[in-house]
């Protein structure tokens, strides 16, 4: 149920742009308004979900429709996600041209990743990614996994900054990254087109 509503959320935020009701998530997946509201709250508690002040999904599956770490134009919109892995895999399940804006933690300079029909053009940019079983551990993704998934200007730079923090994963290419991500998201992505 939970990767259901994940998923409704997911696609109705692209949608629409908007936060998303949860009596609308309700009538999307057949259930009662009851049941989503139990079943979105722990997702918010376990970072799955984010909600804005009204109580509305304003981010799911590391899309947001509110400022948030990564700045993300697709399909002429403008959109932002929790991690740099959340942008490679939202661009790729739905093959999307455009843009994507963020900050190197290492160094604070502005970092700009272009991509056409889901794929990454080529650049010296990386994406470090924590290792899966971090993921397993964290109480709150949003709070604890996705602050360390980030690009970086190059593969030194992931590097040093991941071992000052004592952070074990992955510095991927554009392209390794694109691809695990897009394999990621498609489910959530079913049925969309940008």
């Amino acid at each position: 149920m939970a990767g259901e509503i994940r998923g409704a959320a997911f696609r109705r935020l692209l949608r629409t742009g908007s936060p998303v009701r949860v009596e609308e998530l309700a009538d999307d997946l057949g259930r009662s308004a009851e049941e989503i509201v139990r079943q979105v709250d722990e997702l918010n508690r376990r970072g799955r979900i984010c909600l804005d002040d009204d109580g509305k999904v304003a981010g799911s599956a590391g899309l947001s429709v509110r400022p948030d770490r990564h700045r993300i134009e697709i399909g002429g919109r403008t959109f932002w996600t929790w991690c740099a892995y959340d942008v490679v895999g939202i661009f790729g399940a739905l093959r999307a041209t455009g843009r994507a804006h963020s900050t190197s933690p290492a160094s604070g300079e502005a970092i700009e990743v272009h991509f056409k029909a889901g794929d990454p053009l080529p650049s010296s940019v990386v994406l470090f990614r924590p290792n899966d079983g971090y993921l397993s551990c964290c109480d709150n993704v949003y709070a604890q996994w996705c602050p360390n998934s980030n690009f970086f200007e190059d593969e030194g730079a992931a590097r040093i900054w991941s071992d000052k923090r004592g952070m074990s994963g992955r510095v991927l290419t554009l392209d390794e990254a694109s691809e695990l991500g897009s394999r990621d998201w498609q489910p959530l992505a079913r049925g969309l087109s940008i």
